[in-house]
């Protein structure tokens, strides 16, 4: 009900409504087809650091991190990129949270350098880390076409499809041989049954047989 009263309100003010969150929000997206069709999702997907290009990406931002830290020295956090990203999972949001953690920290202690064993003091939790990890691998599945899904809803369709790798082939049914149009008489013989007693339209001799010859 509060998301119908969100949809009204949109549509009458024509204002686009933007509602960002976790994962969680995904839950909310298709309670109902009106809703569905009025939305559109877009992904702020974690850092990737199986991709190459996505893995710079991240030591930029370590890079840009340590060059707004208020330190006399900026550290060197793409030095130590995995053990961030291990504790972070490549959020950009839990990366901050635990660096302004540390500037904390070397506050209270009156330290002006930033060094791996702070890092690690303020670091999340492998538990807590694998929780968090463990929802945003749900959340991502659920961002993600699944080839189980596209078959249901194909087949609920009624077209009968078989999805490989992302494309689509489908399965036509084989037409049936039409008849070839025929020549002769013999040819509509082959192709039509007549009942016991009913003589069968066939060629007539005409005229007097002389000899081997007909006149």
């Amino acid at each position: 009900d509060q998301l119908d009263v969100i949809k009204s309100v949109a549509s009458h003010a024509r204002t686009i409504h933007v509602l960002v969150g976790t994962y969680d929000l995904l839950a909310f997206r298709n309670l109902s087809g009106q809703l569905s069709r009025r939305s559109l999702d877009i992904h702020f997907p974690r850092y990737d650091a199986s991709n190459s290009e996505q893995r710079m990406l991240f030591h930029r931002v370590l890079y840009s991190f340590a060059g707004h830290l208020p330190l006399a020295e900026p550290p060197d956090l793409v030095h130590h990129w995995e053990y961030l990203y291990e504790r972070s999972l490549g959020c950009v949001g839990i990366l901050k949270d635990w660096l302004t953690r540390t500037l904390a920290v070397l506050a209270r202690d009156e330290k002006d350098s930033l060094t791996l064993s702070v890092l690690q003091s303020t670091a999340l939790s492998v538990a807590q880390c694998d929780k968090m990890l463990a929802e945003a691998l749900e959340g991502e599945g659920q961002m993600t076409e699944r080839e189980g899904h596209i078959l249901s809803l194909r087949s609920r369709l009624g077209l009968t499809s078989v999805v490989r790798n992302n494309q689509t082939s489908v399965k036509t049914p084989v037409p049936r041989e039409r008849p070839q149009p025929v020549s002769s008489m013999g040819a509509i013989r082959e192709s039509i049954h007549y009942r016991p007693g009913q003589r069968q339209p066939t060629r007539d001799r005409v005229g007097n047989e002389v000899g081997n010859a007909s006149v």
